[in-house]
């Protein structure tokens, strides 16, 4: 199946620091592709440039071929591409329906209205005139995803989604994944959550240092090789434990 976005060899800088070293991936219709790492490792970075918030240095960003690279954000959206940023980012004084509508503003044709939306969180209609502020972390993450499903979205990128949520939250938005898929688009996914990001992924890479140090199919990875690429480690038979790699 032909990818939806590309990404090649990208390249960021912040100021002398290279956050970003030629980081490649790929994602189609219908797939998970997870991006693991510790904190500082450039995932969000990453997230970022490919959405147009940074630009980079080096490197290539593509939907369905078309080099987007010196596209703003905002085209970029219109192309399909959005971004779910980390922390949510909505607009505390403004009610549930408002933030959602915000999602309208350059909405492309397409499945996802408000309707299929109260579907998916049927929670939603009955506390539409909340303000957003009230809402539990749980349910705030649900707007976010809802207001980025609302621009009917090719490739969703989501950064950090379980950041600050109980389990039982967590559980509930990755719920809903199969039915995004479902859909037809693509999800580009940053979590530090190692074990809920491999569960749900079609591919997994992992970043260290703004490297890529391990790419793969999630049941093809033993833990060995996912704790070696994510804490830049090896484990060695020498008696001593862990290793420098």
């Amino acid at each position: 199946m032909s990818a939806l976005l590309d990404v090649h060899a990208l390249t960021v800088f912040h100021g002398q620091l290279e956050a970003v070293h030629e980081v490649s991936l790929s994602v189609a219709p219908g797939e998970v592709v997870a991006m693991i790492g510790a904190n500082g490792a450039g995932k969000s970075t990453l997230l970022r440039t490919i959405a147009g918030l940074h630009r980079p240095s080096a490197g290539k960003v593509a939907m369905d071929g078309r080099d987007i690279t010196g596209l703003p954000p905002e085209k970029r959206v219109e192309a399909g591409l959005v971004l779910v940023p980390e922390g949510r980012r909505l607009f505390s004084s403004l009610s549930v329906e408002e933030n959602l509508l915000t999602g309208t503003y350059r909405a492309r044709p397409g499945p996802w209205d408000m309707e299929r939306v109260a579907a998916l969180f049927p929670w939603v209609n009955e506390r539409r005139h909340q303000k957003a502020s009230s809402l539990s972390g749980g349910e705030q993450q649900a707007i976010a995803i809802s207001r980025a499903l609302l621009v009917n979205p090719r490739v969703l990128m989501l950064d950090e989604p379980s950041l600050g949520l109980s389990p039982l939250a967590l559980r509930r938005i990755y719920a809903v994944l199969p039915e995004l898929l479902a859909s037809g688009l693509g999800i580009l996914l940053v979590e530090q959550d190692v074990r809920q990001a491999l569960r749900v992924a079609t591919r997994a890479h992992c970043l260290l240092e703004g490297r890529q140090t391990l790419a793969g199919v999630p049941a093809e990875l033993d833990l060995e090789r996912i704790e070696a690429a994510y804490f830049g480690v090896s484990y060695a038979q020498h008696g001593q434990g862990v290793v420098r790699a």
